[in-house]
């Protein structure tokens, strides 16, 4: 984990296109969002403008930039 998070700070220490933009990180839990935020804060100085999606709302995320207009029925538990 520390070798991953090593090589995660130097990938999102470079900047974004611009300040407003959020940098995205796909997590599999709210501890592991915070245990990430702590080790890039220690490692980077300084640690905001972050979201940390679960993956099934990344995926949902990248299907409604993809298609565009998709409902929530579509990936329904039913389905």
């Amino acid at each position: 984990m520390e070798t991953l998070v090593e090589r995660l700070a130097e990938v999102v220490s470079g900047p974004l296109s611009s300040p407003f933009v959020s940098e995205v990180i796909v997590v599999q839990s709210k501890g592991m969002e915070r245990w990430l935020s702590m080790q890039l804060a220690s490692k980077l100085g300084v640690w905001a403008n972050c979201r940390f999606p679960y993956p099934n709302r990344f995926t949902w995320e990248v299907f409604k930039a993809a298609v565009g207009d998709v409902t929530d029925s579509i990936f329904g538990p039913e389905r």
